[in-house]
C-alpha cells in the first residue's frame, strides 16, 4: 500500500491535475459510479433550467411552509374539555367571520420572495 501511495505522489506531481480530479468523466473511463447525495446540487447550463429550478425551489418551500402550519394545529386532548366552551362563545360572536381552520399563523404568510440559485466556483 505504501508503494502504490509513493508512485501516486510521484505520477500526481508529473501528470497534470486533471488527470487526477475524480468529478471529470473524460470518456476513457471504463467503469464509473454515479452518485446522487441529495445536496441540492446541479448543472443547470441554461437560464431556462435556473428558473425552472428556482420555480421547484419556490414550491416546495411554500408547501414545507404550509404543511407546518396545518400540522401544528392539531388539538390536544387537554383542549377537547374546552371545546364546548368555545362552541357557547362562537355561537354568541356570529357576526364575526367564520374560522376557515386557520389561526394567526395563516394570516401571516412568508415573503414571496423567490429563493436563488447560487453558482459555486
Amino acid at each position: 500500500m505504501a508503494e502504490a501511495n509513493r508512485k501516486l505522489e510521484v505520477d500526481a506531481k508529473e501528470k497534470p491535475r486533471a488527470d487526477y480530479d475524480i468529478e471529470v468523466l473524460t470518456g476513457n473511463e471504463d467503469e464509473y459510479i454515479e452518485m446522487d447525495l441529495l445536496l441540492g446540487v446541479a448543472d443547470l447550463h441554461t437560464p431556462e433550467a435556473i428558473a425552472a429550478a428556482e420555480s421547484a425551489m419556490g414550491d416546495a418551500s411554500k408547501s414545507s411552509f404550509l404543511s407546518a402550519s396545518h400540522s401544528s394545529s392539531s388539538s390536544s386532548s387537554d383542549s377537547e374539555d374546552s371545546d364546548d366552551d368555545d362552541k357557547e362563545t362562537n355561537s354568541n360572536n356570529s357576526s364575526q367571520k367564520p374560522n376557515s381552520g386557520c389561526d394567526d399563523s395563516c394570516s401571516t404568510e412568508q415573503p414571496k420572495k423567490r429563493l436563488k440559485i447560487t453558482e459555486l466556483n
